[in-house]
């Protein structure tokens, strides 16, 4: 195939590949809001009805309804997360395709600010991990400052809420209900986190690497 050709068709694919980021990002994006929204809206309620409701009665209403906010919470937090995988795979498709941009035209590849390859360390570059060189484990942290993080946060926030109400109907006093939600949120979030961890590594595991980082050459 002759250069133009080529050019041609990749121009096309970088140009598809771009508007599927920008569509996972921008629904990813709104899920989330949608979720806060949500649980905003439901909290105010709440507030106008614990001036007319004796203590037991807010607790049950607490229970109802932030159930209902974690089961909306958990499609939000796995959507997201298939939407991460889907936005991190279209940008490996764009490392690699700026990788044969630069072994088409040679003199192109010091003007590329993006990265140029798909392995491991491309990948935390363009995600922006690489702002943690000293964490043990930086990708956990970026994981945890995406969006799918911020939704689990939220989740296990929610889940502690359930926990305190649940805790506070059984006879609980207000210090252990508010230590057994804390529990409950803490477990939530670090158990979940893990399971995004494992979703994303399966997600992203069919991907073989075509154009790693050799040894020695700058990031």
């Amino acid at each position: 195939m002759d250069k133009p050709s080529a050019l041609t068709i990749l121009t096309a694919e970088h140009y598809t590949l771009q508007m599927a980021r920008t569509a996972t990002i921008t629904d990813a994006a709104s899920r989330a809001g949608h979720l806060l929204t949500t649980i905003s809206a439901s909290m105010i309620a709440l507030g106008f009805v614990a001036q007319v409701v004796p203590p037991r009665v807010l607790l049950t209403l607490m229970l109802v309804i932030f159930t209902g906010l974690f089961l909306i919470g958990l499609a939000t937090l796995f959507r997201t997360m298939e939407l991460t995988i889907e936005d991190v795979q279209a940008g490996l498709g764009i490392n690699r395709i700026r990788h044969v941009y630069g072994d088409l035209e040679p003199s192109t590849r010091d003007v590329f600010v993006r990265q140029m390859h798909d392995d491991t360390a491309g990948v935390k570059a363009d995600a922006g991990q690489t702002g943690w060189p000293k964490a043990r484990r930086p990708r956990l942290i970026g994981t945890a400052l995406g969006v799918s993080g911020l939704v689990n946060l939220v989740n296990g926030l929610v889940a502690g809420a359930i926990a305190g109400a649940a805790s506070g109907l059984l006879g609980a006093g207000l210090t252990w209900s508010i230590v057994i939600g804390a529990a409950v949120a803490v477990t939530v979030i670090s158990a979940f986190g893990v399971v995004l961890g494992r979703i994303g590594r399966r997600g992203l595991a069919p991907i073989t690497t075509r154009y790693p980082r050799t040894e020695g050459e700058p990031p």
